[in-house]
C-alpha cells in the first residue's frame, strides 16, 4: 500500500520541477521579446549622428585624396611645360642669333683678312681695323657665339671641313696644320664649320 505522504512529495516535487520549467521558459521569452524589442527600437540618435559624420569624413578624405592627385598631376604638367618653353625660347634665340652672325660673318672674314694683309701693326688705320674686330669678337662672345679656331688640334668632322691634306711626319695623324677659315658656334650649334688644312 502506497503511503500518502510520498504521493505528496512526489507530486510537490513535480510541480515545483513544472514551475521551475514554466519560469525558465518564461524568462527564455522575456529575454527573445527583449532582443526583437532591441532589434525593432530605432537606433540611439547619437550613434546615428556619429555613423553619419563617420561617413563624411570618408567622403571628404576620399575628395582631398583626389585633390591632392589632380594638384600633383597638374604641377607636373606645369613644370614640363615651363622646361619646354624654356627650351623653344633658348632654340628660338639662337636660331635668330645663328641668322645674324650668318650675316655678319664675311664681314669678320674681311676685317680678319686686312689685319694679316698690315705691314705695319703700329699703324694707326690698322691699329683702328683692330679695335672694330676685336669689338665684333667681344659682342658675339657676349651673345653665346664662340670662335672655331682648331691650329694644333685633332681634326674633327663635326666641326672642322678639311679643304687639303697634307703628309708632313712634323705633324701628328689627323693634326690641323693651318686654319684658312674660323669656324663659329652658339652654345652647342654649329654655325659654320672651320675651313682647314689636315696632316695625314
Amino acid at each position: 500500500m502506497e503511503n500518502p505522504n510520498q504521493n505528496e512529495e512526489l507530486r510537490e516535487e513535480e510541480l515545483e520541477e513544472q514551475t521551475e520549467a514554466e519560469e525558465e521558459t518564461e524568462e527564455c521569452s522575456a529575454d527573445s521579446e527583449a532582443e526583437l524589442q532591441e532589434e525593432a527600437a530605432p537606433a540611439d540618435p547619437r550613434e546615428e549622428a556619429l555613423l553619419k559624420e563617420a561617413k563624411r569624413a570618408e567622403e571628404a578624405e576620399a575628395k582631398l585624396k583626389e585633390t591632392q592627385d589632380r594638384l600633383l598631376r597638374n604641377m607636373a604638367e606645369f613644370d614640363n611645360y615651363r622646361k619646354r618653353t624654356t627650351k623653344e625660347k633658348t632654340q628660338s634665340f639662337d636660331n635668330g642669333v645663328k641668322h645674324i652672325v650668318e650675316n655678319l660673318l664675311p664681314v669678320i672674314d674681311n676685317l680678319e683678312r686686312a689685319l694679316q694683309a698690315a705691314k705695319d701693326p703700329e699703324d694707326n688705320f690698322v691699329k683702328g681695323v683692330q679695335m672694330t674686330y676685336d669689338q665684333f669678337i667681344s659682342t658675339l662672345e657676349k651673345l653665346n657665339v664662340k670662335q672655331i679656331n682648331p691650329l694644333g688640334e685633332t681634326f674633327d668632322p663635326h666641326f672642322h671641313d678639311a679643304m687639303q691634306h697634307v703628309d708632313d711626319e712634323n705633324y701628328g695623324e689627323d693634326e690641323v696644320v693651318q686654319v684658312f677659315q674660323k669656324g663659329y658656334m652658339i652654345g652647342d650649334m654649329l654655325i659654320r664649320a672651320a675651313l682647314v688644312k689636315v696632316a695625314n
